[in-house]
């Protein structure tokens, strides 16, 4: 424990050492924070202001999407704001000298709190980086959140990080997800002279997705739509951007990288990673890692599968699908969507499921197809959409697809009250037969079309450019 004395002295942060952290580095500059800090600062400041419940921010998110640079601007903010007593533990490091959670503290016990973590009265945070790489991290964690009731933590993750998580650590941990970037963060990343417009956003999502009819959508849309076009004015060769952020560039690690057969390279040792590192050491299941492999090839190629004839085919019993499906859920390198109606339909029916970052799904098809079709673009641009919804909605319980047979059947159905809204997804989709033909009683439909650029109005329902609905 005497080398552990000097390991938490060097795990104190400076203004130097936060400085260096938040550094990119390859460019060594500072990187723009991401919308979601916004989050993490009030859920920091609820604490240090006001004795908020909420001590403890777990930081999940795929591989790649920006979590320890989130965890260095958490601690430059509380520096700068609550405490300079900021300990900042590297787990896949420290296990080199067999430290884990248990180990930190009792350090902190015997050098910090003379013996006593309940006395212990100065505010201090603990940043755990990668905490999923330690043994036993959950149960420890909840170990020492119990016992150090001062303390304020903050842990990244990898998205896996889920699936170890007891029940106890849940009601004391706050999961905020990290997603994909959104095509506004894309922007503002590659565009610094563009200003974010305010309540841009939130405007948006009102007049979408809670008007009364489509009449009052449209019309509210298009008062709108001059801030969307000062906002989209700026960017340069807008189309070409959003085939960029769409197929290459939604991974902020990747962001910098020009080099499309590097980005796609990366992505696949990402996804394997994830499967070969991350869900064996978490998932409490037997499974075999190329399994999970061969799942997610064939769901590139199609996001519905039927799981009996997948089985068959690949030689895997479908319990064992079905086992690997819900992991990949958890490990957010998969959404998934259940079919429309009541219980029965949703635990009964196939589901369709969708990529957490549409290059994933680019990445995996390349060993195996010509990617460079309308047909993959298009499912990419539903991977995009379910990213988006994911990101508004914190689930994707609410979204849902149509599975009636001798129906048409729309994409997707935003399940609000009274009625649902109907959404269609295309690259040049102007006909509305798969929303009016339904049998779905609906509030009003939308249309998002990637390739045209005023809105339409077409009874009840509204046909949307692309680059506008990226704007959520």
């Amino acid at each position: 424990m005497k080398d552990f004395q000097q390991i938490l002295e060097n795990s104190k942060l400076t203004e130097e050492r936060i400085k260096d952290g938040l550094l990119h580095p390859l460019l060594q500059k500072e990187l723009k924070p991401r919308e979601v800090f916004n989050e993490i600062k009030e859920t920091t400041s609820a604490y240090f202001q006001n004795g908020s419940a909420i001590r403890m921010i777990g930081l999940a998110g795929l591989r790649g999407t920006g979590k320890t640079t989130l965890l260095w601007q958490t601690a430059d903010f509380i520096y700068n704001n609550y405490t300079t007593n900021i300990y900042f533990f590297h787990l896949a490091y420290l296990q080199k000298y067999d430290i884990g959670i248990r180990e930190i503290q009792d350090g902190i016990e015997k050098y910090l709190a003379d013996g006593k973590l309940w006395a212990y009265k100065e505010k201090i945070v603990l940043l755990f980086d990668e905490i999923h790489e330690a043994p036993n991290w959950a149960k420890d964690l909840k170990i020492l959140y119990d016992l150090f009731p001062i303390a304020f933590g903050v842990a990244t993750g990898s998205s896996a990080l889920l699936l170890q998580s007891t029940a106890d650590l849940v009601t004391r941990m706050h999961i905020q997800h990290i997603l994909p970037l959104n095509f506004r963060e894309y922007i503002g990343f590659t565009h610094s002279e563009i200003v974010k417009i305010p309540d841009l956003r939130n405007d948006l999502e009102k007049v979408l997705l809670h008007s009364e009819n489509a009449e009052n959508l449209f019309n509210d849309l298009q008062s709108l739509k001059p801030d969307l076009d000062n906002f989209i004015n700026k960017i340069d060769n807008t189309e070409e951007r959003i085939y960029d952020y769409i197929v290459y560039h939604n991974i902020i690690r990747f962001l910098l990288i020009e080099s499309k057969f590097q980005i796609t390279d990366h992505i696949k040792d990402l996804v394997r990673r994830v499967i070969y590192e991350d869900i064996p050491k978490l998932s409490n299941e037997n499974l075999i890692p190329k399994n999970a492999d061969k799942i997610l090839s064939r769901l590139a190629a199609s996001d519905e599968i039927n799981i009996q004839s997948l089985s068959q085919s690949i030689g895997i019993s479908q319990n064992e699908i079905n086992q690997n499906l819900e992991i990949l859920v958890k490990a957010e390198l998969l959404n998934v969507l259940f079919p429309y109606g009541g219980i029965d339909s949703k635990i009964n029916k196939a589901q369709k499921y969708f990529f957490m970052s549409p290059s994933v799904r680019k990445a995996i098809l390349t060993s195996f197809v010509n990617t460079d079709t309308e047909n993959i673009y298009a499912k990419m641009l539903e991977d995009t959409i379910i990213l988006y919804f994911n990101r508004i909605f914190r689930q994707t319980e609410i979204i849902s697809f149509s599975s009636a047979k001798g129906s048409k059947n729309p994409d997707f159905i935003i399940e609000t009250l009274p009625k649902p809204i109907i959404l269609e997804v295309g690259i040049n989709k102007n006909t509305t037969k798969q929303i009016s033909k339904s049998k779905i009683k609906y509030k009003y439909g939308i249309i998002i079309n990637s390739k045209i650029d005023k809105i339409k109005l077409n009874n009840d329902i509204v046909i949307i450019p692309l680059k506008y609905f990226l704007l959520l």
